[in-house]
C-alpha cells in the first residue's frame, strides 16, 4: 500500500516538473506573411518576428524580424523599453560563435521608439546564416541593451533568412486576404 502511494506521489510530481520546464523548439516553417499593404509606395513580405531576451535589463525584451521589399532584405530591430532614442550611425553588433563581431549602421532615422532597420547585402545574409550568433548589442543614447540570441532562435534565423532569400514579393493582386 505505501509503495502505491508513494508510486502516485512520484507519478504526479514527475508530471508537474515536465510541465513547469518549458522547451523552446526551434520552427521550420518559414511564416512570411504580405498584405497589400505597402512600404515606401513598394509591397513587402516580413517574417514573424523574434523575440530576444535583453541580458542587461530586467524585464525588457527586443523583437528581431526581417522582411523583403524590391528584391533587398532587411533586417529590423526594436528594444521593446521607454524612451530608447537610435541614432542613425553603427550602432548594432553582433557577436558570432566564432568570435568575430560584425557592425552594422542604422539605416533607419534617429528616433526615440527604439527602431533599428539596416537593408542587408547578400554577403551580410549569408554571414548571419552560415555562423551562429551569441548575442547582439545595440547602443543608445542612455544605455547600450545586450540581446541574448538562443541556439533554437539561432535555427529560427537561419531558416527565415533562407525562405525570404527565394521568396518573390507577389503583386498586389496576386496577394490574397485571409479571412
Amino acid at each position: 500500500f505505501i509503495l502505491l502511494v508513494w508510486g502516485c506521489f512520484s507519478l504526479k510530481a514527475q508530471q508537474t516538473a515536465v510541465q513547469n520546464d518549458t522547451v523552446e523548439v526551434a520552427s521550420y516553417d518559414c511564416y512570411i506573411s504580405q498584405t497589400k499593404q505597402k512600404l515606401r509606395k513598394k509591397l513587402f513580405a516580413s517574417t514573424s518576428p523574434l523575440h530576444l531576451r535583453v541580458n542587461n535589463s530586467d524585464y525588457v525584451f527586443g523583437t528581431l524580424q526581417f522582411g523583403k521589399r524590391k528584391g533587398k532584405i532587411y533586417m529590423y530591430l526594436q528594444i521593446l523599453d521607454k524612451n530608447v532614442c537610435i541614432k542613425r550611425d553603427k550602432v548594432l553588433d553582433v557577436f558570432f560563435k566564432n568570435g568575430e563581431v560584425v557592425t552594422y549602421k542604422n539605416d533607419f532615422d534617429l528616433n526615440c521608439d527604439g527602431y533599428f532597420a539596416k537593408q542587408m547585402k547578400k554577403k551580410e545574409v549569408q554571414k548571419l546564416v552560415e555562423n551562429e550568433i551569441l548575442q547582439m548589442k545595440i547602443y543608445t543614447y542612455n544605455k547600450n541593451y545586450e540581446l541574448f540570441v538562443s541556439e533554437v532562435q539561432n535555427v529560427d534565423i537561419d531558416t527565415q533568412l533562407s525562405c525570404l532569400q527565394v521568396y518573390k514579393v507577389k503583386k498586389s493582386d496576386e496577394v490574397k486576404v485571409k479571412k
